[in-house]
């Protein structure tokens, strides 16, 4: 509101102060609606309201589609993702909650990624189940803070970089696994960075 007033009363008739407050009036409405629209997410799944559509689908592919859509960080910003699959497998589950289970770690790990930017995407199939890693080498998290890491609004602080989402990620993460009755966790080790994993049971 107070950069629409700006324009209004300053800098209508400056193209590149108007430009400057359009872009910081868009990006903040940007990062609103994505906040609601998580909110209502959170609050879909926690209530119950949002029943599972379970489907099968291929795991694989679904990890090659994903990462096919990060082309910008890796073209413009010089982030390496390294992806390490098993063989091809067959999953059943909520097709668009696990993707977007997969795109809040990723964008999780971008986050903490530290000056390295390199996450590693890992497939690991058993007979029991299908574990996706995701892996930065950022900071790392101190072992007091792990248990709050999958809290709302919960941020490590110490990621010197432009955070990408709403500080819900995480909560929406652990709430649609949990739906799932699906295992999840994280291990990390300072100064070498954090892994968070998830497992479908097959």
């Amino acid at each position: 509101k107070a950069y629409a007033e700006m324009i209004k009363d300053l800098s209508g008739d400056n193209p590149r102060k108007r430009e400057e407050h359009l872009g910081i009036i868009i990006d903040e409405s940007d990062r609103l609606s994505a906040l609601v629209n998580d909110i209502l997410d959170l609050s879909k799944i926690e209530s119950g309201n949002s029943a599972l559509n379970m489907t099968e689908f291929h795991m694989s592919e679904k990890l090659d589609d994903i990462l096919g859509r990060y082309a910008l960080f890796i073209e413009q910003k010089g982030y390496t993702f390294n992806l390490i699959k098993d063989e091809p497998v067959t999953v059943k589950a909520d097709e668009l909650k696990i993707e977007q289970v997969i795109y809040n770690l990723i964008n999780n790990a971008i986050n903490y990624s530290g000056d390295a930017r390199e996450i590693t995407i890992k497939q690991i199939n058993s007979k029991k189940n299908v574990r996706i890693e995701i892996s930065d080498k950022g900071e790392g998290i101190p072992p007091e803070l792990l248990p709050l890491i999958f809290d709302r609004y919960y941020r490590n602080e110490k990621s010197g970089r432009d955070i990408i989402g709403t500080g819900l990620g995480l909560s929406i993460v652990k709430s649609i696994l949990k739906h799932h009755s699906f295992p999840f966790g994280v291990q990390s080790e300072i100064g070498k960075g954090s892994t968070f994993w998830f497992e479908i049971v097959l």
